[in-house]
């Protein structure tokens, strides 16, 4: 049996986190940006097979319509990507929250 490399996913969430339009922040990078620096890479020869993809502004709106995850999937699949994993927004500030809750929430 050949000796096949392990799928190899890029993480988007570094486009977004931490990065905002406040001083001193870097600006977000566009999903487009991030989807072409990710197919330009190439380490001897070892691409990337997919991403794992970031459920969050400005990537996706959280309340996107069915339309809407369908361009944005296939935008990710015209460059021959699979989506590993979905990365959903539970931080405070963002619109989730821990599925966990506080000791508050679980009391």
């Amino acid at each position: 049996m050949p000796n096949l490399s392990p799928k190899l996913h890029n993480a988007m969430w570094p486009g977004l986190v931490g990065k905002g339009d406040g001083e001193g922040q870097e600006p977000p990078i566009s999903l487009e940006k991030m989807l072409q620096l990710t197919a330009a890479a190439n380490v001897n020869g070892q691409k990337f097979d997919g991403i794992d993809y970031f459920l969050f502004h400005p990537h996706t709106d959280p309340d996107a319509t069915d339309d809407d995850l369908r361009r944005i999937a296939d935008q990710i699949a015209s460059y021959g990507f699979a989506v590993g994993s979905l990365v959903a927004p539970i931080w405070p500030g963002t619109v989730g929250d821990s599925a966990m809750g506080t000791p508050v929430q679980r009391a």
